[in-house]
């Protein structure tokens, strides 16, 4: 686009004035009238040249094509435009291509005088037109001028919308390279809407293109829990990361990291995010804290596990004022069991000991081995009905021992303390009920 309005603004120069040899530069930024500003030229066109000409200043910008502002001198300066007489040409000005036309007329036109009418934009000049050859042979005057520096300023203008045009255009397509080759997904989203979604987006959602971008609002694509946040983001766009639950098109969830940024896209905010499939790294992570809060042996939670949880546990019931009881065991007989049978047994009865538990409990219960043979049982809003709990426990550990370890009677002594809203126990004070209940349990055989 910037070489044919480079073109296009050559040929009417030529066209519209008397000028017949034309250069048309476009510069890489911005300079004014300082010896200390610069640019390098990007672009140019000619009309007039001759190919050695166009040879030259090829290799002037191959060279670097620095362009300064010294040359913009007040002294040179005609209406909007510089004049430069042959004699008075400073040497930053390159590069110089001087007519083969030769003038007779002492006050007109000479064979190395430059004329250049600057491409200016607010207070920058980000371009220049040079002619020289007049077809009159005459100097350059404010009304000759007039006509030439109008159609440079209106090709000023196009030029700096081509050049963001340009620029707009090599942006999407190194997006686009980069996003369609990314090993994450990519979406960005405006206005409740998908409005650009990379080929790794549409394989961890699993939708087609058209799918996605008819769905509306985008952030369903995201768990409930995490709506609200997303939401906010459409409406506010802000960069953050999120970690949260996609939801797929066959109605499957994943995990995974969210990193927004906050862009432009066509010209209005929007949001792009970088998604990162997690589901390995949180399966993972589950299994390494499953495997630190659970008993290898039994494979029920630990006291490590007990500890971490207890506390929340109790201030939920003290909040929603409900019962909750700790109902404590262990095995009687044990003992006997490691010295006669040895221990390879022993730990077969705990395993199988803590699967009967296990079975007669709730979901929301939680089964720990505290220590050796001893469990604790957490009955989250439980009370009166422990007692047929721990009736059902003595009976099936006891018909279990007698098919299964005939040689030692394996019993279980069970004691529990459970909190009550008018009753508010520490923690600390029900473990020691609790403790006290199941020895004196004990004391009775």
């Amino acid at each position: 686009m910037i070489k044919e309005i480079l073109e296009e603004l050559a040929s009417s120069v030529v066209q519209h004035s008397p000028y017949r040899r034309v250069l048309v530069s476009f510069y890489d930024q911005a300079i004014t009238p300082a010896p200390d500003s610069t640019a390098h030229v990007l672009d140019f066109a000619t009309e007039g040249l001759t190919s050695n000409d166009q040879r030259t200043i090829r290799l002037f910008i191959a060279s670097g094509g620095i362009i300064r502002g010294d040359k913009y001198r007040p002294s040179f300066r005609i209406s909007n435009s510089y004049y430069i007489p042959a004699g008075s040409v400073p040497f930053s000005v390159a590069p110089r291509i001087p007519s083969r036309r030769r003038f007779i007329s002492p006050h007109s036109w000479r064979a190395g005088d430059i004329l250049l009418i600057p491409c200016r934009l607010n207070d920058g000049i980000i371009g220049q037109v040079s002619v020289d050859d007049p077809r009159d042979g005459g100097r350059p005057t404010p009304s000759k001028l007039r006509e030439l520096e109008n159609l440079t300023s209106v090709a000023a203008i196009a030029l700096v919308e081509a050049q963001q045009r340009e620029n707009m255009i090599e942006r999407h397509k190194l997006f686009s390279f980069l996003t369609d080759n990314a090993m994450t997904g990519v979406l960005i989203v405006q206005q409740r809407r998908v409005r650009y979604a990379n080929d790794r987006a549409l394989a961890l959602f699993g939708y087609e293109r058209d799918e996605l971008f008819a769905m509306e609002p985008w952030w369903q694509l995201f768990s409930p829990d995490d709506r609200i946040a997303l939401r906010k983001g459409d409406e506010n766009p802000s960069p953050g990361d999120l970690e949260t639950r996609g939801i797929r098109g066959d109605g499957g969830t994943i995990w995974l990291h969210l990193q927004s940024l906050a862009m432009d896209y066509e010209g209005a905010p929007a949001l792009m995010l970088n998604i990162l499939d997690i589901s390995e790294r949180v399966h993972t992570e589950k299994l390494l804290r499953e495997k630190a809060f659970r008993d290898p042996l039994t494979d029920l939670y630990n006291r490590h596990y007990f500890d971490e949880s207890i506390q929340r546990e109790l201030k939920r019931s003290q909040r929603y004022k409900r019962p909750f009881t700790i109902m404590m065991t262990d095995l009687t007989n044990f003992k006997r069991v490691n010295d006669q049978l040895g221990h390879q047994e022993g730990d077969r009865i705990l395993r199988n000991v803590a699967r009967l538990v296990q079975e007669q409990v709730r979901e929301s219960d939680w089964v720990i081995r505290y220590g050796g043979d001893e469990f604790l049982i957490i009955l989250p809003e439980t009370g009166v009905q422990v007692e047929a709990l721990a009736e059902r426990l003595r009976r099936i550990v006891s018909e279990w021992s007698s098919a299964n370890v005939p040689e030692v009677r394996i019993g279980i002594d069970i004691g529990w303390a459970t909190w009550t809203s008018d009753k508010d126990f520490s923690l600390t004070r029900l473990l020691k009920i609790a403790d006290s209940n199941m020895y004196a349990e004990k004391e009775k055989r």
